[in-house]
């Protein structure tokens, strides 16, 4: 059955192969991320040196307009990979500071969506 698709219609094989591909790679990804982020443990976890700006905003459910502001970052900056500990010594301050900020962000973006949902 493979062999006579293979001669009688190799290129949509190859289309059907390659999109099969895509699909394991993309939903495993999707899974795995799924049950990473599910885990409580990873869940508005304290800050470390080691997290991103955008690690931040997963652990915590923020968007990252309420993310940039709390971490010194401008909203037109283009994303990297900066480090917590890289923009607490551009900033001159602690991690705690930073810790304090995000909770504070954490606190107003509750009370826009509370704010939102009763309107």
């Amino acid at each position: 059955m493979i062999r006579h698709l293979w001669h009688t219609h190799r290129l949509a094989l190859m289309a059907f192969l390659i999109a099969l591909v895509a699909l394991v790679y993309f939903g495993g990804r999707t899974i795995t991320s799924t049950i990473y982020w599910m885990d409580p443990a990873h869940q508005e976890q304290p800050l470390a040196g080691w997290m991103t700006p955008r690690y931040v905003a997963q652990s915590y459910k923020l968007p990252r307009e309420y993310v940039q502001p709390a971490l010194f970052i401008a909203p037109d900056a283009t994303p990297n990979r900066v480090s917590l500990e890289s923009i607490a010594q551009a900033n001159d301050v602690t991690l705690a500071d930073l810790q304090a900020r995000i909770d504070a962000a954490a606190a107003q973006f509750e009370l826009d969506r509370d704010a939102r949902n009763n309107d």
